[in-house]
């Protein structure tokens, strides 16, 4: 099993992981999670729609849950999650990309022709 980890504000980093066996729990014990995960996991494979930051977290929130499964520790809500998560862009991004393996969107340049320019 993957596991990742975000930095938490006041706090030691969370364990983080999508496994498929840890969804595979998740769906059957957490069907509201389960249900919003399938929500958010299809509007990311839409390449049309673009996700929130909101929804961002949301979806870490879900693999912060995942990874909390079989623990005895009492899980974060979302809101007590998303207080405490980091508030850099630059990790979230990250972590986001490791865990949904999401490419940002890279600005298109123009591909130069190899023809000498005219002056």
């Amino acid at each position: 099993m993957r596991i990742y980890e975000i930095t938490m504000d006041g706090r030691d980093p969370v364990k983080l992981t999508l496994n498929l066996g840890a969804l595979y729990v998740l769906s059957a014990s957490e069907h509201d999670l389960w249900d919003r995960y399938n929500a958010l996991y299809t509007k990311l494979q839409q390449r049309k729609v673009a996700i929130t930051e909101l929804e961002m977290g949301e979806m870490i929130y879900i693999a912060y849950r995942c990874a909390l499964l079989g623990s005895d520790e009492k899980p974060m809500t979302l809101q007590e999650f998303l207080t405490d998560m980091t508030d850099s862009r630059e990790e979230i991004g990250k972590v986001f990309q490791q865990l949904y393996g999401v490419q940002e969107k890279k600005q298109a340049f123009p591909m130069p022709s190899g023809k000498q320019r005219r002056r």
